[in-house]
């Protein structure tokens, strides 16, 4: 047991993860990053997952928000990696604004907008069709909000 603790080439690093709720993203991407909440589970390389340290001040579907973000996206291309691919170490270049409390709820409204729009979708409640109007419109005011965040003038 003490081996499979202690060696760098065992799976055993990282258990405390196992089985974590967090969010997650796919290794590989089209043209914009696309973030989900993850379930509990084991994390896999082809699905990146990070876990918020204070998930009550700092909560998960911010992170979710922002990596959805339009913004964000293009950032990492002209900033971090301009490759199809967007992992860990990458992540951790992503430069995250502490938002108000404010702005915390206005994500939050958003994310539980999209997060509904998909459950109607997959429980047939509402075409793909009608889906992807709605979602585009939340990704609008998504946007609006993380670029008017990142880019105010803070003096």
């Amino acid at each position: 047991m003490k081996f499979l603790q202690t060696d760098p080439k065992a799976r055993w690093q990282g258990y405390q993860f196992y089985f974590r709720k967090g969010f997650c993203w796919s290794d590989i991407h089209t043209l914009n990053i696309k973030c989900r909440i993850k379930t509990n589970g084991i994390h896999d390389v082809k699905s990146m997952s990070l876990f918020s340290l204070d998930n009550g001040k700092y909560p998960e579907f911010y992170f979710v928000c922002l990596l959805n973000s339009t913004f964000i996206s293009e950032y990492v291309f002209s900033f971090v990696n301009n490759t199809q691919t967007f992992q860990i170490n990458d992540a951790r270049l992503v430069p995250i604004i502490i938002p108000t409390t404010t702005q915390l709820q206005s994500f939050e409204q958003i994310f539980n907008r999209a997060y509904d729009i998909q459950k109607q979708k997959f429980a047939g409640k509402i075409s793909k069709r009608e889906a992807e109007k709605e979602l585009d419109r939340v990704q609008e005011e998504l946007d609006k909000m993380v670029e008017k965040m990142y880019m105010e003038d803070k003096n």
